[in-house]
């Protein structure tokens, strides 16, 4: 029920601006808090079923419509707690992004699995080996951990020689358990034990009897919290696990080593489970194995394939590059007398089959060229502690590379931390030098599955752009209102002394979005991308698309949507979509300066403020963004910028003194505003709001 009073509540508000040299009144909305969806129980929906699924998190109230990225699915909002969401059999297994939008904003996405296989749900019943629940062969279960020390037990009957997978999955499906579990034979003994070693364990293994085998799934941390959620799935037949190497040409066919159960044209060897083969794939022309995607924004290039075989469950990703590769020849390259040879630029595929494996290469290079190394384990989902070594032939360390430390200040999608090492090397003399490639973590740690890379180039100025959650709206998407705009926080991550401005464009916008390019520049890598919505557009989940631009266009790159984990870090994600929500009551219209700004000089916005029926209760506080610098391309401030305009006043004129030190040239300026207003009992939740306009010196 609602309050019948009204209340204080604090709302967004969005700062309308212009491009250079022109004004526009564009109006801006302030709204209450978008939905902040927190978890969805269950985890998974069987393809070809349709599910009810139960939300939970904060603002989850009116909410208008669901999106699932999934092809085909249709989704029916059936409360606000509540969806039903139906999976044709055609749609292919996989995670996907469920949104959900109501009438005050769009929801950051929450991961959903579809499955081949039909999936229970598993209740506190479960708790006990007598009263487990019966999964089917193959068959799934979503399930949590209730209370601290809970152990769940499920059953499933098997054949003697029957080959099966047992997988428990938590943390990639926004999940926060760390599950373990057995697996006991019908005769009651226990004979086998999930490793310890995974985050999300699997177990591969042929079934020694004919009977009803038992599977107790635990709590490695001995905890239990409101999303300690996982998924449990029993499957059987053949199924491909891993590839090697799985970086492959983008533009003709590889050689791929495969592995896994029961593989097509493999002869019948009951003392052989895991088996291996080759096979050719060719990207440009096997569409029917292959599927092309786009993941890990992170890494170096974006595009990959899913590898999959005809009449076999499971699919591998792999990564597809421009660059030549090298392929680690194990175990000959063990020692530094046996390094493997390899020419720079390249990207090795390598692997660690074995615990305390080391990998050796050589290469020679010039005095004073200078290389960008690059090593992917953790950011290809590998439990991996990769470290980089350089030396020369007389055996000196010349370089270590390990851990990526998080970087200081705000969180921006470059500044976490890593257990993926990077950085940079100047050959001190021309020769030859030794790379040592190995995993911290590989001590009691091998297999075939167990892959790196490692990406070694010249170092090149480049650059990458993310679209990222601004500080403010870490929980929350992209949120359009109609008659308004919003703002899609950029971040530019220049790499290897890039200093060149760069420009962004959104791509083919949909009908009723407009959106001017911005030039970002050579200085700043923080910016906001404003977009403007027709007064006709009705609630709807829309994807955009934004590219960046070098100067001239040497250099295009898509620009990298990401979100944010409850862990705060930053993931990828496949679509940047927005919402359009309900209009708002409140506009703020920002007017940038008419007169050509000077060093040293006073810079004076115009402010409409339009309050409809609503009322503003308390001063609007102001905080200025920007990316000043002076001649050595030092920070400088703004000086006296007005902090707040009097909630009372319909038209004001903030200010702020520009440096006497600062460098001419084009800045980039973006104002943020926090206030409260008097307006519906449904919101309280402060927001903030950012728009950007372009000035000149």
């Amino acid at each position: 029920m609602l309050e019948t009073n009204l209340r204080q509540l604090v709302s967004r508000i969005l700062l309308s601006g212009t491009a250079l040299l022109w004004l526009a009144c564009v109006p801006l909305t302030a709204s209450a808090a978008s939905p902040d969806l927190v978890s969805i129980f269950p985890l998974s929906c069987p393809a070809g079923a349709t599910t009810d699924v139960k939300l939970k998190g904060k603002q989850l109230t009116d909410i208008r419509l669901a999106q699932l990225t999934a092809p085909g699915v249709s989704i029916k909002v059936i409360n606000d707690q509540s969806l039903q969401i139906t999976v044709p059999a055609e749609t292919p297994p996989g995670d996907y992004d469920l949104r959900v939008l109501t009438g005050q904003g769009l929801s950051q996405p929450h991961v959903v699995q579809i499955t081949a296989w039909p999936t229970i749900t598993a209740d506190e019943q479960a708790d006990t080996s007598d009263s487990a629940k019966t999964l089917k062969l193959p068959g799934g279960v979503d399930a949590r951990f209730d209370h601290t020390g809970d152990i769940d037990w499920y059953t499933f009957t098997g054949t003697a020689g029957q080959t099966v997978t047992i997988r428990c999955r938590s943390r990639s499906l926004g999940g926060s358990a760390e599950p373990l579990f057995t697996l006991s034979a019908p005769t009651g003994e226990e004979i086998a034990f999930s490793s310890a070693a995974e985050l999300e364990p699997a177990l591969h293994l042929k079934l020694p009897d004919t009977g009803t085998y038992r599977i107790k799934v635990f709590e490695r941390a001995y905890r239990s919290d409101a999303n300690s959620v996982y998924h449990l799935s029993v499957n059987t037949g053949p199924r491909l696990l891993a590839a090697f190497p799985a970086l492959i040409p983008a533009d003709k066919p590889s050689q791929l080593h495969i592995q896994g159960l029961d593989l097509p044209g493999m002869a019948e060897d009951s003392t052989q489970l895991l088996q291996q083969k080759n096979i050719t794939v060719d990207p440009a022309t096997d569409t029917d194995v292959t599927q092309s995607v786009s993941f890990a924004a992170t890494s170096p290039l974006a595009q990959g394939l899913w590898l999959q075989l005809p009449h076999t469950a499971g699919s591998v990703r792999l990564m597809t590059t421009d660059t030549p590769i090298v392929v680690d020849q194990d175990p000959e390259n063990y020692s530094q007398t046996t390094a493997q040879e390899i020419k720079v630029p390249c990207d090795i595929a390598g692997q660690f089959p074995q615990p305390r494996d080391l990998d050796w290469y050589r290469f020679t290079a010039e005095k004073g060229q200078q290389l960008s190394l690059a090593a992917f384990g953790e950011r290809l989902g590998q439990r991996m502690d990769l470290e980089l070594s350089l030396f020369d032939d007389k055996g000196k360390l010349l370089l270590n590379l390990s851990d990526q430390k998080q970087a200081k200040g705000d969180a921006t999608p470059v500044s976490a931390a890593s257990l993926d090492p990077e950085g940079t090397w100047k050959a001190p003399q021309s020769g030859m030098f030794y790379l040592l490639v190995r995993d911290l973590y590989g001590v009691s740690l091998g297999g075939f599955e167990r892959q790196y890379r490692v990406r070694i180039t010249n170092r090149v100025p480049d650059f990458r752009v993310f679209a990222y959650p601004g500080e403010q709206e870490r929980k929350h998407g992209i949120t359009l209102h109609p008659a308004g705009h919003t703002h899609v926080a950029l971040y530019v991550d220049r790499q290897h002394g890039f200093d060149k401005p760069v420009r962004i464009h959104a791509v083919d916008l949909p009908k009723g979005l407009t959106a001017d390019d911005i030039m970002i520049p050579k200085h700043q890598s923080a910016a906001v991308l404003s977009i403007q919505t027709d007064r006709s557009l009705k609630p709807d989940i829309l994807n955009l698309k934004l590219q960046a631009t070098s100067e001239n266009q040497q250099l295009i790159r898509e620009v990298q949507p990401l979100t944010v984990t409850d862990a705060g870090t930053f993931t990828h994600v496949n679509t940047l979509a927005a919402g359009i929500a309900d209009p708002a009551p409140v506009v703020l219209t920002i007017s940038p300066p008419q007169q050509p700004l000077t060093v040293g000089g006073k810079l004076e916005l115009d402010v409409k403020l339009e309050t409809g029926d609503s009322s503003i209760s308390s001063p609007i506080e102001l905080k200025w963004h920007t990316a000043m610098v002076d001649a050595k391309q030092k920070s400088v401030p703004l000086f006296k910028p007005t902090k707040s305009i009097p909630p009372t006043q319909t038209k004001s004129k903030p200010t702020a003194i520009l440096s006497d030190k600062l460098q001419p040239g084009d800045y980039l300026l973006w104002l943020s505003a926090t206030t409260k207003i008097d307006s519906s009992p449904a919101a309280d939740q402060k927001q903030k709001k950012q728009n950007r306009f372009p000035f000149r010196l």
